[in-house]
């Protein structure tokens, strides 16, 4: 049994935190107290940690989409050869769980390059072609 340094209320020491698991200590708060100092303070500094998230998502966007720009540079059509990065895209060849060039704030690098492993990389003109043979599209049955 623990005193509570918050509430003074005596509770087991499974309803204390661990402070260094390692050295088995434990918080001199109880978890409810932790719980509502957390909530207290978050709500006291909610706009630092919105400005905080919102710069840290920024960043993560911005490093995704400085990686798939070399990868795009370093990987040509396999199709064509064409090497310009703006009209080349991502082709999956296996199971797509995402768009690639769609990611938003929810996806960490590492997502996207498992993603980009699934694809091939090809030109916009490729890619169309690709997908009209694959569904055989035909210009005689295109709505207009």
């Amino acid at each position: 049994m623990r005193k509570c340094t918050r509430c003074q209320k005596e509770k087991s020491l499974e309803e204390f935190n661990y402070k260094v698991k390692s050295k088995d200590l434990r918080q001199y708060h109880c978890k409810d107290c932790s719980r509502l100092y957390v909530r207290s303070h978050y709500e006291r500094n909610r706009e630092y940690y919105l400005v905080k998230a919102h710069r840290r998502n920024q960043k993560i966007r911005r490093e995704i989409r400085n990686y798939v720009w070399r990868y795009l540079t370093n990987h040509p059509c396999i199709d064509c050869g064409e090497t310009d990065p703006i009209v080349l895209e991502f082709d999956h060849i296996k199971d797509k769980s995402f768009t690639i060039s769609s990611v938003g704030r929810d996806k960490r690098l590492a997502e996207v390059q498992n993603e980009i492993e699934k694809c091939e990389v090809r030109c916009a003109n490729c890619h169309r072609r690709k997908t009209a043979l694959q569904f055989s599209w035909n210009k005689n049955y295109l709505p207009l």
